[in-house]
């Protein structure tokens, strides 16, 4: 089995990780309580791109090319959130998966970081995503992992 192929995505996983990971500051994002699974995606989709310092979302070039309107970043989540089947394993004790599309970030042209559960277990994954001249996606896990 050749490890090369997984090494780079989860380098990448762990890196993106370590990046999301709270350090200590409130994010306004977050409310006092639990989220549930089915709350639809708003406005508060989190976009980090040119200009912001931060080192994921989509570049202004990103932006412009892909043409998805005014929230790209959003477009991309709800077109990833329409693929229930992308989520890995089965939902536990009759759980139903769903993304947790709020709390999943555009990492970049080509990758995802997505959240899902199922009302009993949660995880993250990692999605690469190709975009056709028919804003049509094509979608591929790399990794994941269970809470």
């Amino acid at each position: 089995m050749d490890f090369r192929r997984y090494l780079i995505p989860m380098v990448l996983l762990g890196m993106i990780i370590s990046l999301l990971l709270p350090r200590g500051e409130e994010n306004p994002l977050q409310t006092k309580t639990e989220p549930h699974i089915s709350k639809p995606l708003a406005g508060e989709v989190r976009s980090y791109g040119a200009g912001t310092g931060r080192v994921y979302g989509l570049t202004e070039n990103d932006r412009r090319e892909f043409n998805l309107g005014a929230n790209p970043e959003r477009r991309i989540l709800q077109e990833l959130g329409k693929r229930i089947d992308l989520i890995p394993g089965e939902g536990v004790l009759g759980g139903t998966k769903a993304f947790v599309l709020h709390e999943s970030v555009v990492l970049n042209r080509h990758w995802v970081l997505a959240v899902f559960e199922d009302g009993h277990v949660r995880g993250q994954a990692l999605y690469e995503y190709k975009m056709n001249d028919q804003a049509e996606f094509s979608w591929q896990l790399l990794a994941s992992q269970l809470d």
